[in-house]
């Protein structure tokens, strides 16, 4: 897989943005609190969201902004959520779908 065309921007950071914890496929880690679920996993490096439910392909987000449906996620609990569209929030449960991949 190649690296991803998206990255922060600390450059423009003047002090340590405020972080929430959020579960990832079970794990915890902590994230900036100004993130889209779908920016948040490019953050911690989960490029792949799910997987193609014919071709079993990888698919990872594309437009965000909410236009391809390619970062469909479940978000505590609630399947085929849109994760460019909904904001981290604290305690979040994420789960993506390419586990499963061999």
């Amino acid at each position: 897989m190649t690296a991803s065309a998206f990255s922060r921007l600390h450059q423009h950071q003047t002090s340590k943005p405020d972080t929430c914890r959020i579960l990832l496929n079970g794990i915890e880690h902590q994230v900036p609190v100004a993130m889209s679920v779908a920016a948040a996993l490019l953050y911690l490096g989960q490029h792949v969201t799910r997987t193609h439910p014919v071709s079993r392909q990888p698919r990872a987000g594309l437009c965000h902004m909410g236009v391809c449906f390619e970062c469909l996620v479940t978000i505590n609990g609630q399947q085929n959520q849109r994760g460019c569209m909904r904001p981290v929030s604290s305690n979040m449960s994420i789960i993506t779908t390419p586990q499963g991949l061999s």
